[in-house]
Parts: C-alpha cells; sequence; structure tokens
C-alpha cells in the first residue's frame, strides 16, 4: 500500500498493477490541490496525478480516505470530488483532467470495501454479509441517485448514524 500516492510517475504506472500495489489517496486533494499543483510538478508529471482511473486500469489497488485532518473530512466531499474532479462551487466544470473520474461505485468501493481489502480485513468488513461487523454508516441520500442525477447534492448529505461491530455509536 502507497499512501498519498497523488503523484506517480507516468512509468511507474503498470509497476503498480505488477506489483499488486494499493494506491491510497484522498479525493478532496484534486479540488484543493489543483490550483497549484500543475504549477510545481509540470505539465508532464501532473498527467500521473491523482490518476484514480488510470490506476484501475493497470490493476493497481486504489482506496479513499479524508486525510483528517489536512481536508475537510466529509464522505460526501470526498465522493463528490472523486466522481467530479471538482471543487465545491462545481469548477472547473467537466472536471480537473475527467479522464481519471472514478464513477460512483468505484468512489464507495474505494471508501469501503476496497479499504477493508487494505487493512487485511475484507473477511470481516467492508461490506454487508451476514457474519460480518456490522460497521454501517446510514445517511440520508441515494448517492448513486445523485451521481446521476446532480453531483454537488451529494455534498448536502447528512450522516443519520454509525454503527461500529453492531453497537450504535453515532445517532442525529
Amino acid at each position: 500500500r502507497v499512501e498519498h500516492a497523488q503523484i506517480v510517475h507516468p512509468d511507474d504506472f503498470e509497476r503498480f498493477g505488477a506489483m499488486n500495489l494499493i494506491a491510497s489517496m484522498e479525493p478532496p486533494h484534486v479540488a484543493e490541490d489543483m490550483a497549484w499543483a500543475e504549477a510545481r510538478v509540470g505539465m508532464i508529471r501532473i498527467r500521473g496525478g491523482y490518476a484514480w482511473r488510470t490506476m484501475r486500469e493497470v490493476g493497481a489497488g486504489l482506496i479513499f480516505n479524508s486525510d483528517l485532518p489536512g481536508s475537510d473530512w466529509s464522505p460526501f466531499y470526498g465522493i463528490h470530488s472523486a466522481i467530479t474532479r471538482t471543487n465545491k462551487a462545481g469548477q472547473p466544470e467537466g472536471g480537473w483532467y475527467p479522464e481519471q473520474i472514478v464513477t460512483i461505485e468505484e468512489a464507495l468501493r474505494a471508501y469501503t470495501s476496497w479499504g477493508a481489502y487494505a487493512s487485511f480485513v475484507e473477511d470481516r468488513t467492508g461490506s454487508i454479509e451476514p457474519g460480518r461487523w456490522a460497521d454501517l454508516t446510514v445517511v440520508d441520500i441515494d448517492p448513486f441517485q445523485l451521481a446521476a442525477e446532480n453531483p454537488r447534492a451529494i455534498m448536502d448529505g447528512s450522516v443519520l448514524m454509525t454503527i461500529v461491530r453492531g453497537d450504535f455509536v453515532y445517532r442525529r
């Protein structure tokens, strides 16, 4: 697992896949870094920046996290950033390097089941199945519907409750 795999040299993508590496990234960094990242790393290296789709295409693992406290911790903001590659205002229109966008399913898996796999607990958590830990977050939106109809509305979501190993640890 490579933490903060934000900028990867183009020659190294195939190595990520061949070595079964997992790229751990923070989707909000796209929105927060796009104003300066290209100027710092250059036009060529930025093509290897925040390259979620490329990681998927070469067979590398991909997981997302919030980078708390380094970034806005909201999972809704992270999901929005992953599927649009825009900031909170929806800019730039069409997304920053939109060829690297992931689908809503990929974004949710990167925050859940793929993260469980990267932590070696995929047999116990990361998905809703009998016999697994009841690690659940209940939200008041349908991210699949909003991703198709109004992705910016994902950021208006709220957590209704959080359950960890079957115990309610938060209720709104």
